[in-house]
């Protein structure tokens, strides 16, 4: 299925042939025109045999090279299309109709560079705001962030946004850090397709990332609701949110994941850190030290038991397990005595 929006790339003006008139079966125009009448009732594999033929008879026939070219769009065959346009380009660099397809099938064989360098030349004479889309796509893909930026806030100008253009342009913003912008943007997208189970959940994403734990839950538990898949990856990020706000809740939760996940060290170690910054150091100790049981050179788990068992009053155990530790890894003793973060 053609992409929504990359119509208008498709719609091209041609001067109608006088076909009745061509009956030289020795000729392109006869082929070319018994391929169109072929597609046109759809006998594709007739067609596509004609269509060689015209071009074989002459193969500087750019109309046949287009009209082949967008027979084999429609037939999904996107790398020979691709090679249609590109023989036009090369002996008519400037021919409208070859530019705007080759950009089209470049964009769907995920030819990045090539959508740069023909989205450069279409959008000079062409301000289709899915081109400015395609182009900033492309320049994500190649990771330059601050020219997909450009081109993309310049789609979205439009009063009729591409919504693919407004979560692209969101994605971007994360990849810059700027959370509250790809916000704003995915929220907006959301205006517009309020069950968009996947993007609900990049929302929930973000939030986490911001350490807004409730509205991370909300944004999860909306998304599954909307029919999300609730695999262990959903079930993990849902625990951790939840560790912020209710610890109980979140260990009930990250404890499932563990029993498909046994002993999974960061699933383990966020649990940890949750019981110490709710100050259940006792459950902070026990925990810490189930790392250090799995992996006896942790010595940071280690140090973080101590650390755990002095909060809690046992200040001469936990300066043990502190000094052993430091042994283990001298640049720990700029923490003695300091709350430590992994």
């Amino acid at each position: 299925m053609v992409q929504k929006g990359l119509a208008l790339l498709l719609i091209v003006s041609f001067p109608v042939l006088a076909m009745c008139s061509v009956t030289n079966p020795d000729s392109a125009a006869f082929y070319l025109r018994i391929a169109v009448q072929q597609k046109g009732i759809k006998k594709l594999f007739e067609a596509d045999k004609n269509f060689k033929k015209a071009i074989d008879f002459n193969p500087g026939d750019n109309y046949a090279r287009i009209e082949y070219g967008n027979f084999l769009i429609d037939q999904r065959k996107y790398f020979v299309a691709y090679d249609q346009f590109s023989k036009v380009l090369l002996t008519d660099k400037n021919n409208a109709e070859a530019l705007q397809k080759i950009l089209f099938t470049s964009f769907l064989l995920n030819k990045w560079t090539d959508v740069i360098k023909y989205g450069t030349q279409v959008t000079n004479t062409n301000s289709i705001p899915r081109l400015k889309y395609m182009i900033g796509k492309a320049y994500f893909e190649e990771e330059d962030y601050g020219l997909s930026q450009r081109f993309l806030k310049e789609a979205i100008t439009d009063p009729q946004f591409d919504a693919d253009a407004v979560i692209l342009l969101g994605k971007v913003y994360i990849e810059l850090s700027n959370y509250s912008e790809a916000l704003t943007l995915f929220n907006k997208a959301l205006d517009r397709d309020i069950n968009n189970n996947k993007l609900i959940y990049q929302v929930g994403l973000l939030y986490y990332t911001i350490n807004k734990e409730k509205d991370a839950v909300k944004y999860f538990q909306l998304a599954e609701e909307k029919g999300y898949k609730v695999d262990l990856d959903f079930k993990e990020n849902l625990g951790m949110a939840y560790l912020g706000f209710d610890i109980d809740k979140g260990v009930e939760i990250l404890n499932m994941v563990l029993e498909k996940k046994p002993n999974d060290a960061e699933i383990v170690l966020q649990i940890a850190q949750a019981h110490y910054k709710a100050k259940n150091f006792q459950r902070a100790a026990d925990t810490f030290y189930k790392i250090y049981q799995q992996d006896p050179t942790n010595s940071r788990a280690l140090y973080m038991t101590g650390m755990a068992y002095q909060k809690k009053g046992d200040k001469v155990f936990g300066t043990s397990l502190c000094e052993k530790a430091i042994k283990m890894d001298p640049t720990l003793g700029e923490l003695k005595m300091l709350k430590y973060s992994f």
